[in-house]
């Protein structure tokens, strides 16, 4: 177990997001442009031809740069419920040929879910609340589905920025999770929004779920996953 998912690490976390302290916190110890940083070791690992999944794409600021890694030969999946975002993300990709569109979230299960659209500019706190009942509804769609019903390629590597949705994406996956073929992940982990569901342990089981099927977990810091298979040498 890596120590961001130690029990009292997560617990402390827990603690000092009540006392307000985490940001502060994370800001003297990282440094700035750990995200920049974070973006650039994932963006690195993809390859001309990869089908690329962007779980969480917003306005596709990181779904131009992945279609532009990956050439012509490759395709760019970007999956965003927000309607208000999808818009922005459609006008942003406009003539990107190797890009496809999905106007819907990823989770465990085919369903409809409550939509909670962020209040930043950029939306970039939407997310789905993991209701079935109230608010704006959006159609959410397992990744198991999606495939077999050949609406999409199986991917090689997946970027997930979903607010606090992270273990339900990973969990709609299925079998996909154990393909030799998908090679990577980038994961954003929301503990504070993880923490409000009740679900302030999901990082622990988001770590040994990629443990499990074969990935090499590296937190590059205290908020990013970067998940690589292990190969044989």
């Amino acid at each position: 177990m890596s120590w961001q998912t130690n029990t009292m690490v997560v617990a402390a976390r827990n603690f000092g997001r009540a006392l307000g302290l985490n940001r502060w916190i994370a800001s003297y110890v990282q440094g700035s442009g750990y995200e920049t940083r974070y973006d650039n070791r994932f963006t690195s690992t993809l390859n001309e031809g990869d089908c690329v999944w962007d779980v969480g794409a917003n306005i596709g600021y990181y779904t131009r740069f992945f279609s532009q890694r990956i050439g012509e030969n490759g395709i760019v999946y970007a999956f965003e419920p927000s309607p208000v975002n999808f818009a922005r993300l459609t006008e942003s990709c406009e003539g990107l040929r190797n890009v496809k569109l999905m106007p819907f979230a990823l989770g465990r299960e085919n369903a409809k879910l409550s939509f909670q659209q962020g209040s930043d500019d950029l939306g970039a706190t939407s997310r789905v609340t993991g209701s079935a009942g109230g608010g704006q509804l959006v159609e959410v769609r397992s990744a198991m589905s999606l495939i077999t019903q050949g609406e999409v390629n199986p991917p090689n590597a997946i970027k997930i920025d979903v607010e606090g949705f992270e273990l339900e994406v990973l969990e709609g996956l299925a079998d996909t999770l154990a393909s030799p073929n998908l090679r990577v992940f980038g994961i954003e982990v929301h503990f504070r929004v993880l923490n409000e569901r009740g679900m302030g342990f999901a990082p622990q089981q988001i770590v040994k779920l990629l443990h499990k099927n074969g990935f090499m977990v590296k937190w590059p810091d205290s908020s990013h996953i970067l998940a690589t298979r292990y190969t044989l040498q």
